[in-house]
C-alpha cells in the first residue's frame, strides 16, 4: 500500500486534472489540486463542448457520475457526414460501435463537465486552489516539493502534471520541447436553439476541394456547439474578428453550417491554431508524471482529448491504489496507458492528415472510394476507441 500521509498533488483544474483528483480520492488517497486559472477565467473559457464518448462515459458513471452525466448531457445516437450539398457521405449508428456493457455517449457543455467535476471533487473533502500556479517542483526518494507561483512550497506524496500542452510540469521535466503546428486553426462557437439539428447526432461537414471540415451536436439545454476547421498559418488575425471568418468557412459547406453559425451571438465565437505533441516515451519521472494533454496532446479530429484525459485519471489512481509505492505506481500508470494513447493518436494523426482535393476527377473518386472505405474501417476503429480501460479495482464508487 502507498504511503496516504501525505497528499498527491494534481497541477491543473480542467478535466483530466479533477477526473484524477477525484478517482484517487475514491480509493482513499488525499490529494490536493492547484490552478493557474482563477475560477471566474475557467468559467468564461468553457462556452464550448465535448464529445465524451462511451470509454470516457463507462469512467464516470463509474466515480458516480452517471446520473448527473446524463441530466446535463444529450445522448449522442448516431454520427452523420454530409458533404457541402448534404449529401450523405456516411452514417454511424452508435449502438452498433459501443461495447454492451458501457454507458451512451454523450455531447456535453465544457463548462457543465468542468463544474460537475469540480463539484464532486469538493463533495469529497478535495481543496482546489484556483489562480495559484504549479511553477516548478524537487523531488527524491521520500516527497516532492512542489514551488506555486505565490513563492509558497508544498509538500506531497506525488506529482501529477494535468496542466496542459504548454504544461509547467512537462517543461521542466523536458526542458525545451516544443508544440508541433498541425497547420490548422479550429473556430468554435455556442449557440441556443437547436438550429435545426436533429437530436442525438453528431452532424459532421467537409468539403475535400477546400479541405474545410466541421461538426455540430446538442450539448444539452438546447445548445449547439460548433466547431470549423481549415488549414492556415498559426500566425495573424482575422481583420473582421473570428466570427465572420466562421460565417465565410460555414458557407462553404452549405445551409445548416451557416445556419447555426449565423445564430452565435459575434462575441461568444473563437479562433485556436492548432497545437499538439511529439510523442514522449518517458510521461514521468520519481514522484512525478504527466497526465492528458501535458503527456500527449494530440489534434482535435474523433474527440479523444478529453476523452484520454479522463482514462488517464482514473487509470492513474487504479495503478496508485494497487502499487507498494507512488514512484512504482506512476511508471504502472503509464506503462499501462502508453500502447492505448499510442493507438489513438496514430488514428488522430491520421484523421488529420487529410489536404484539399482540388483535381475534380480526383475528388470524385476519392468521394466514392471514400465511401466504402470508411464503412469498411470506420466501426472497427469506434469500437476499439470506445472500450473502456480495464481497471484493477473495476468501478472505484462500487468499493466498500
Amino acid at each position: 500500500m502507498i504511503d496516504r500521509s501525505q497528499p498527491m498533488i494534481v497541477a491543473g483544474a480542467g478535466v483530466g486534472g479533477l477526473t484524477a483528483a477525484l478517482a484517487m480520492a475514491r480509493n482513499s488517497i488525499p490529494v490536493r489540486v492547484y490552478e493557474r486559472r482563477s475560477a471566474d477565467e475557467i468559467d468564461r473559457s468553457a462556452g464550448f463542448g465535448h464529445t465524451i464518448w462511451a470509454n470516457a462515459t463507462t469512467l464516470l458513471a463509474g466515480l458516480g457520475l452517471g446520473t448527473q452525466l446524463e441530466s446535463i448531457g444529450d445522448r449522442l445516437l448516431a454520427a452523420e457526414n454530409r458533404d457541402p450539398r448534404q449529401r450523405l457521405i456516411f452514417r454511424m449508428e452508435m449502438g452498433k460501435v459501443v461495447p454492451p456493457e458501457a454507458e451512451p455517449a454523450l455531447g456535453i457543455g465544457r463548462g457543465d463537465l468542468i463544474r460537475m467535476l469540480a463539484d464532486a471533487c469538493r463533495g469529497v473533502g478535495i481543496e482546489i486552489t484556483y489562480g495559484v500556479p504549479v511553477v516548478g517542483y524537487r523531488h527524491d526518494a521520500d516527497r516532492v516539493a512542489v514551488r506555486l507561483g505565490n513563492g509558497e512550497d508544498v509538500a506531497g506524496a506525488g506529482l501529477v502534471g494535468a496542466d496542459g500542452v504548454r504544461s509547467t510540469v512537462l517543461n521542466q521535466m523536458h526542458q525545451g520541447l516544443q508544440p508541433l503546428d498541425t497547420g490548422r486553426s479550429t473556430y468554435r462557437g455556442l449557440t441556443v436553439g437547436t438550429c435545426g439539428l436533429q437530436r442525438g447526432i453528431v452532424h459532421l461537414f467537409s468539403d475535400p476541394a477546400t479541405g474545410i471540415g466541421g461538426g455540430a451536436w446538442l450539448v444539452g439545454g438546447d445548445r449547439v456547439v460548433w466547431t470549423l476547421s481549415y488549414r492556415r498559418p498559426a500566425e495573424g488575425d482575422d481583420p473582421q474578428g473570428p466570427w465572420q471568418r466562421a460565417r465565410e468557412l460555414a458557407d462553404e459547406l452549405g445551409e445548416l453550417p451557416s445556419t447555426f453559425v449565423a445564430h452565435t451571438p459575434p462575441e461568444v465565437a473563437s479562433r485556436t491554431h492548432v497545437f499538439y505533441l511529439p510523442w514522449l516515451d518517458n510521461w514521468g519521472d520519481g514522484r512525478v508524471t504527466l497526465l492528458g494533454d501535458a503527456a500527449h496532446a494530440m489534434p482535435t479530429e474523433l474527440g479523444q482529448g478529453a476523452c484520454q484525459a479522463i482514462e488517464d485519471g482514473v487509470v492513474l489512481a487504479d495503478s496508485l491504489a494497487v502499487s507498494a509505492d507512488v514512484p512504482s505506481g506512476l511508471r504502472h500508470y503509464e506503462e499501462r496507458r502508453r500502447q492505448r494513447v499510442w493507438w489513438i493518436r496514430q488514428q488522430v494523426l491520421r484523421a488529420n492528415s487529410f489536404k484539399p482535393i482540388r483535381n475534380s476527377l480526383l475528388r470524385w473518386a476519392f468521394t466514392r472510394v471514400g465511401k466504402l472505405v470508411i464503412a469498411a474501417k470506420a466501426p472497427q476503429m469506434w469500437r476499439q476507441i470506445q472500450e473502456p480501460p480495464e481497471l484493477y479495482y473495476g468501478m472505484a464508487a462500487q468499493r466498500p
